[in-house]
């Protein structure tokens, strides 16, 4: 069912970094742009969903239905998308489909941030100055740690 030889070339800690960074995106987006005050198990089950990408990249990025495997998840998040934020929130047609296209921005804001952790990692970044995968995880949790603190009632 599973082959080694289909696992891609993501790792652990992309994701761990790029998670609060796409969290808080998502925060500012619907609560300072769009001034919809959702529930915040909907944001933490969307950028839940978003990461969990992750398991198609890293375990499934060379196999054969990668491609189908892809879009039907793409088509599952966006649905889910619009109707946890966008459809209770009552937008017109045209605010409807900017709501749309930040689903992708969220998506394109959770890889530029895996992008830069693999930058650093490798060296690529600051002059060849290698940043250690433990660094990120450790960032990822101390953010989720403010997170929680600054969000809460």
């Amino acid at each position: 069912m599973y082959d080694e030889s289909w696992e891609g070339f993501r790792a652990f800690y992309e994701l761990a970094f790029g998670t609060p960074i796409a969290y808080l995106f998502l925060l500012l987006v619907w609560k300072k742009w769009f001034k919809a005050d959702h529930p915040g198990w909907k944001y933490a089950l969307i950028t839940l969903v978003g990461g969990s990408f992750f398991i198609l990249n890293h375990y499934f990025f060379h196999a054969p239905f990668y491609s189908l495997l892809a879009r039907s998840y793409a088509v599952v998040y966006l649905v889910l998308y619009y109707f946890l934020l966008i459809r209770p929130s009552a937008f017109s047609v045209l605010k409807q489909l900017v709501a749309v296209l930040t689903a992708v921005a969220f998506t394109g804001v959770y890889i530029g941030a895996e992008e830069v952790a693999r930058a650093l990692a490798d060296g690529r970044m600051l002059n060849g100055v290698m940043i250690p995968e433990f660094v990120f995880v450790l960032a990822a949790f101390l953010a989720f740690v403010a997170i929680i603190l600054a969000e809460r009632k």
